[in-house]
């Protein structure tokens, strides 16, 4: 659990600098968010980069405790009518890409406080031919997920929580194949989101997700052969564009 720690202690450390960054809390500088529950304008839309840091278990790489596994994520949020959000994120490590489209509704309790519950459908495609291996990987996903944000006017905070289930999939491994079309629990996740205006009209978002899944997409290149449940901690940065 050190790493884990670690981890939170960076966290903090982010969001005490998001804090004591001058910002001018008036309306029209309000953050330009994409994990706040937040409608939109009816085909408004809002594009971000962000890069996440990830810890793999122990058991599956005997460096887990100390490498930090590159995940680059390029996601998009569009608004429809009636509260609903139309999200994409495409996430990439060269050798692993997933794509995914979800739909939001969003739920105003008041100004502050909204929530969200929604739905998203990812591909997952995976190609290592380097170092002697000839390895794919190719699958669905979907990933239910609800939100609870508070908009603070110069910040907004956010818990999301989201469950994974393995719809189908398919690895090769040389001449040797595996695949399976029953879907399956694979865990959850759940984050923590702070979005602040940083830069002109960009918002930068620090977020920590704790993942407790048996197979993180990111992770298939290692080959886990484990059937149990892994606490993978994820820090997040990401900048809207």
């Amino acid at each position: 659990m050190k790493h884990i720690y670690s981890f939170l202690k960076i966290f903090a450390i982010g969001i005490i600098c998001l804090f004591i960054t001058p910002s001018n809390t008036s309306g029209q500088n309000k953050p330009a968010t994409l994990d706040y529950p937040d409608p939109m304008a009816t085909y408004d839309y809002r594009l971000s980069l962000g890069y996440s840091a990830i810890k793999m278990p122990y058991d599956i790489a005997l460096e887990g405790a100390t490498i930090n596994w590159p995940l680059i994520k390029f996601t998009g949020v569009m608004g429809l009518p009636a509260n609903f959000l139309l999200d994409g994120e495409i996430s990439t490590e060269v050798i692993t890409n997933q794509f995914e489209l979800g739909v939001r509704w969003v739920y105003e309790f008041n100004d502050k406080l909204h929530s969200d519950v929604g739905y998203g459908i990812a591909y997952l495609y995976g190609q290592l031919k380097e170092f002697g291996y000839d390895s794919k990987i190719s699958g669905w996903y979907s990933y239910p997920t609800i939100a609870m944000g508070y908009d603070f006017d110069s910040f907004t905070l956010t818990l999301r929580g989201t469950l994974s289930f393995i719809n189908s999939s398919q690895s090769t491994s040389g001449s040797l194949e595996t695949d399976f079309a029953i879907a399956r629990s694979n865990g959850f996740s759940y984050s923590i989101t702070v979005e602040q205006r940083f830069w002109k009209n960009t918002t930068i978002l620090l977020g920590f997700q704790l993942n407790y899944l048996k197979m993180y997409y990111p992770q298939w290149p290692l080959f886990p052969q484990f059937d149990r449940h892994y606490w993978i901690p994820e820090l997040q940065i990401r900048f809207t564009l």
